[in-house]
């Protein structure tokens, strides 16, 4: 009976305090900063990607991320504020493996399915 009392205490005692974690998260006010990023990001989210980068014109693109242990291997980067997502890169094991800050071009092929981001293909480096 008492080993029951103790158990639920620690439960309540466990839940009181995520509660309260999750209502101090939540009146933090945000900087400036991060409510400019944030209307940027909802602007962008309602902006058609046709709009930063047409399919099949060839862009300059600077690498922010490599994911070379997904299947098929890519990269990804932004045109214009548009994520985007590019394929057909040179094999990471090879003198030629893409690095973050690497200028590439790339050709757009396609976009997300919500047309958020847009999938591209690797041409070159710039």
């Amino acid at each position: 009976m008492v080993q029951s009392l103790v158990i639920g205490g620690v439960v309540a005692l466990v839940v009181f305090v995520m509660l309260l974690g999750l209502f101090r998260r939540s009146r933090t006010p945000k900087t400036a900063a991060q409510k400019k990023r944030d209307a940027a990001h909802r602007e962008a989210q309602q902006r058609p990607p046709e709009e930063a980068a047409e399919k099949g014109k060839t862009y300059e693109l600077v690498v922010k991320e490599t994911q070379y242990d997904r299947v098929p291997p890519e990269v990804r980067g932004t045109i214009n504020g548009l994520q985007t997502f590019v394929r057909d890169i040179p094999d990471p094991g090879g003198s030629g493996a893409l690095s973050v800050g690497d200028t590439i071009r790339v050709q757009v092929t396609d976009y997300g399915s919500n047309r958020t981001t847009a999938q591209a293909r690797f041409i070159g480096r710039a």
